[in-house]
């Protein structure tokens, strides 16, 4: 069975716009499983899911990324693998419409050897990152001349990263995320969405995908703490509400009583997580937010349409977070 799962970013959603997110995720999710092909990979998933929400105006990466400082755009891009843990960066570029395909290339490029002894790179940022894309193939896209018209009405826009992970029919696992970072960032930022273990992590039987203020994902390294902690289960551990009270404990003793943010206000603690677990009886896709709300959209081959949710905290059952899942179980 192909399970793909997406989510527009963890922040507030209002009610002008809630039901075009909505349809977006659900949208991702369904253009992904009809490109879907015999030999298509939980990586090809991941690419297809991603590059649909970048080509989407409403959401924050590719075609409607926020504008920096300078006022322009730069996107940051990580795709990672759970077969064989390769993964591929990308930070600050401008002008490709699809970040997340510079990644996948980056990826792709480490499983040749490289001539003359070279070591193929895993991240690559700004020009030189650019410059990649398109000697492989990618076109240069004007982003300002699409993004400006909205960047104004988008300016107390509170969505970071989107993201996505899939299962594929051999049971391998990947994930990635992809965002134009903060409304009017610093030019040359990096965000999480850039960096392996902050933004996206993938093993055998989990993977994970993060949004949120990017500085502090980087700082505790969400996405491989959160992987670290599901995969400790014990025999009786399958059940979907455990995994989501160890989601709870994860918030809490990683993000929000980590050591590194210890000086950082906790109204600036906002983070959100989607991922998938795996083992031989059952597929569980999993969600927890510290913000507002956080939209997410999933399906797999039995489904006819995709299905999406906005899950909003009004009354928190958990100390300020909320969080959920549910399980799959895999047709053979």
């Amino acid at each position: 069975m192909v399970f793909i799962a997406v989510h527009s970013g963890a922040g507030f959603y209002g009610s002008q716009k809630r039901e075009k997110f909505l349809d977006v995720c659900s949208k991702a999710c369904e253009a992904t499983i009809k490109e879907w092909k015999n030999d298509s990979t939980a990586i090809d998933g991941v690419v297809e899911a991603i590059s649909y929400l970048e080509n989407e105006i409403i959401t924050n990466a590719g075609l409607g990324s926020n504008l920096n400082l300078g006022g322009y755009v730069e996107c940051d891009a990580c795709l990672m693998d759970g077969k064989d843990l390769l993964f591929g960066s990308v930070g600050a570029i401008q002008s490709i419409r699809n970040p997340i395909k510079v990644a996948n290339l980056i990826l792709n490029n480490q499983r040749y050897k490289p001539p003359l002894g070279l070591i193929a790179p895993n991240f690559l940022a700004g020009e030189g990152a650019k410059k990649f894309a398109i000697s492989n193939g990618l076109q240069e896209f004007d982003l300002i001349s699409e993004c400006e018209p909205i960047s104004i009405d988008k300016k107390h826009k509170q969505y970071d990263t989107v993201g996505a992970v899939c299962i594929d029919d051999n049971n391998c696992l990947a994930s990635g995320v992809s965002s134009g970072g903060l409304i009017l960032k610093k030019e040359g930022r990096i965000g999480q969405a850039s960096i392996i273990g902050s933004g996206c992590w993938s093993e055998s039987n989990a993977a994970v995908t993060t949004s949120g203020i990017g500085e502090y994902l980087i700082r505790t390294s969400l996405a491989r703490k959160t992987i670290e902690n599901l995969i400790e289960k014990n025999d009786d551990d399958n059940d979907t509400s455990t995994i989501v009270e160890k989601l709870v404990k994860i918030f809490h003793n990683d993000f929000f009583g980590s050591p590194l943010m210890k000086n950082i206000p906790r109204e600036d603690h906002l983070a959100g997580i989607m991922g998938l677990s795996n083992d031989s009886n059952n597929i569980e896709l999993f969600w927890a937010h510290s913000t507002k709300s956080m939209c997410i959209g999933y399906m797999d081959t039995a489904f006819t349409s995709g299905i999406s949710l906005i899950e909003t905290v009004a009354l928190p059952r958990f100390a300020g977070i909320g969080c959920e899942g549910c399980g799959f179980h895999p047709i053979k």
